[in-house]
């Protein structure tokens, strides 16, 4: 009895350091799923459409918009990675001409744009360091 009871113990105290030790191999090798990492991705680039856009949706592009003199245009921009998953940003919006429209505010994912005088601009959309111009903006 006394032989069984000692192999036993030593069979309990061997499972618990095999149970202890795998646990910490495990925890020390901890690896995000793919996923994850691909999410995380940087911004590559920056979409803009005409309207409110639901992220990772699609939309009207904004680029070749005519705009009325004292009319209002409104304008969401959203960010892709590499992998095209969409990326929520909130970048600062800079016209070209800023005689013929006005955007406000200057810093956000929805803009508006308003038409001051006839003419054309470009728009520069920049967040983090990813810049994209709207082309031929025209006001009439």
């Amino acid at each position: 009895m006394n032989f069984v009871w000692r192999n036993s113990r030593i069979f309990m105290g061997m499972f618990v350091l095999a149970m202890f030790l795998a646990g910490c191999v495990s925890m020390s090798h901890q690896v995000p799923p793919a996923e994850d990492v691909l999410r995380a991705g940087p911004l590559a680039r920056i979409l803009v459409f005409v309207g409110n856009v639901p992220l990772g949706g699609a939309g009207t592009s904004a680029v070749g918009t005519s705009i009325n003199i004292g009319g209002t245009v409104y304008f969401g921009a959203q960010g892709r990675d590499m992998n095209n998953k969409p990326i929520a940003i909130n970048p600062t919006w800079t016209a070209s001409k800023p005689e013929v429209v006005e955007i406000s505010p200057r810093v956000g994912s929805m803009v508006a744009v308003k038409g001051l005088r006839e003419g054309s601009t470009e728009i520069v959309v920049e967040a983090l360091g990813v810049k994209h111009t709207i082309e031929y903006i025209s006001v009439k």
